[in-house]
C-alpha cells in the first residue's frame, strides 16, 4: 500500500504486515479516537476519559465495539488531582481536559472551572487484570503525557505500540524518553501547522521486540535496496492541484 504521514495510513499498514495486538489503551478518548476504531474494530478497548461530559458520546460512538470506560485521570501517582475542563470555541462547550498542578487564571479556565478528580498510574490498573497482551498504547492529554508515561513503567514489557501526541517544544522529550525504553521511532504522523509554522505531530513507537519480530519493520536490514522503494514526501506535492495565482 501507499505509505503517507497519517494516523490511519500508519495503522493500517501495521494491518496490511500482520501486526497484531491485543487490548488498545486509549489515554484521552474524550469522544471517540476514529482511527482506533476503524483500525481495531475487534479489539477489547479500554478507554481513559476523566471528563464526564463525553461520557453519553463514548457510549453511543463505541456501541459496536468490545469496551471499557475508566473516568479517571492517568497520572504517576494514585490519588487524587485537579482536572482543568477547557472550552475553546465561544459556545462553551468542553472541547478537552488535563491534569493540572497550579489553579489556573481565570483567562485560562474557558469558563468551565477545575475539578478533583480520581488519578491513577497505568500500571496500577493493569497489574491485577487479564487483559490480552500485547498493548496498543495512545495518549492524547493536552500536554501531561510526560507522567502518564512514567505512571506506565511497570508495563512497558507489556507495550508494542506507542503513539503520542508531541508539540514542537515537547517533540525531542518524549522521543528520547521512549526510545530509551526500548522502543524505536515508527512514523512522525498527523503534523499540524498553526499560522505555517510547526506545531504538533503524533508520534508512533514500536517495541525492539516487536520491531525484531517482524522483518517488514526494519527492512534495510532484511530487503535489497531498490530505488523504487525510497518515497520522499514531497513526492506527493505532485499529486496536489496548483495554488491559484
Amino acid at each position: 500500500m501507499a505509505r503517507f504521514p497519517s494516523k490511519r495510513n500508519a495503522l493500517a499498514y501495521m494491518r496490511e504486515i500482520g501486526i497484531e495486538f491485543g487490548t488498545i489503551i486509549d489515554v484521552g478518548t474524550h469522544a471517540q479516537t476514529p482511527e482506533l476504531i476503524e483500525a481495531f474494530p475487534l479489539n477489547r478497548h479500554v478507554l481513559f476519559e476523566p471528563a464526564s461530559e463525553f461520557f453519553a458520546q463514548i457510549a453511543e460512538n463505541y456501541l459496536s465495539l468490545d469496551w471499557e470506560l475508566v473516568p479517571f485521570a492517568v497520572s504517576d501517582v494514585d490519588g487524587v488531582g485537579r482536572l482543568h475542563k477547557i472550552a475553546i470555541a465561544d459556545d462553551q462547550e468542553i472541547s478537552h481536559s488535563k491534569l493540572v498542578y497550579d489553579e489556573p487564571s481565570e483567562s485560562e479556565m474557558g469558563g468551565l472551572g477545575v475539578i478533583d478528580i480520581t488519578t491513577i498510574r497505568l500500571d496500577t490498573y493493569f497489574h491485577a487484570r487479564e487483559d490480552k497482551k500485547p498493548y496498543f498504547l495512545k495518549i492524547d492529554v493536552d500536554g501531561f503525557e510526560m507522567p502518564i508515561l512514567r505512571g506506565a513503567e511497570g508495563i512497558w514489557e507489556d507495550i508494542d505500540c506507542i503513539v503520542i501526541e508531541a508539540t514542537a517544544q515537547t517533540f525531542m522529550e518524549r522521543l528520547s524518553y521512549i526510545m530509551s525504553r526500548g522502543f524505536h521511532l515508527f512514523d512522525i504522523v498527523d503534523q499540524c501547522y498553526y499560522s505555517g509554522i510547526f506545531s504538533q505531530s503524533d508520534l508512533i513507537f514500536v517495541s525492539d521486540r516487536l520491531q525484531q519480530s517482524n522483518p517488514q519493520l526494519r527492512p534495510w536490514q532484511t530487503e535489497t535496496f531498490a530505488w523504487e522503494k525510497w518515497v520522499p514526501v514531497a513526492n506527493y506535492e505532485a499529486h496536489l492541484p496548483a495554488e491559484e495565482g
